[in-house]
């Protein structure tokens, strides 16, 4: 066998791998999961809790925090309020994502 007969061989196995994998990147579902979190951020449920969140992260912005805003070593952060809002997301999301699954 030549050179450039075997040259040909592996630039065409090469070649034929290359499109099968961009054929496989085309066919993988988009994830709804970020789509489902944000309509559950804006329900009637989590609303509340995402309001008090903003409060807290506007008032840790401006460096006026109060019982109001969890607090951790000297730092001030919503962490507690985060949580609570994250519960709620993932509280509505779930059942929504299960029910795609095939």
């Amino acid at each position: 066998m030549s050179n450039s007969r075997k040259t040909e061989n592996i630039l065409s196995v090469v070649h034929a791998e290359e499109a099968a994998e961009e054929e496989q990147v085309d066919e993988e579902p988009q994830d709804s999961r970020p789509i489902i979190e944000e309509e559950c951020g804006e329900t009637v449920q989590c609303k509340p809790l995402k309001a008090h969140l903003d409060e807290c992260t506007r008032r840790v912005e401006a460096g006026n925090t109060d019982e109001n805003c969890s607090v951790s070593f000297d730092i001030a952060l919503g962490v507690e309020e985060l949580f609570h809002f994250m519960h709620c997301v993932n509280d509505c999301t779930a059942p929504k994502l299960f029910a795609q699954l095939k």
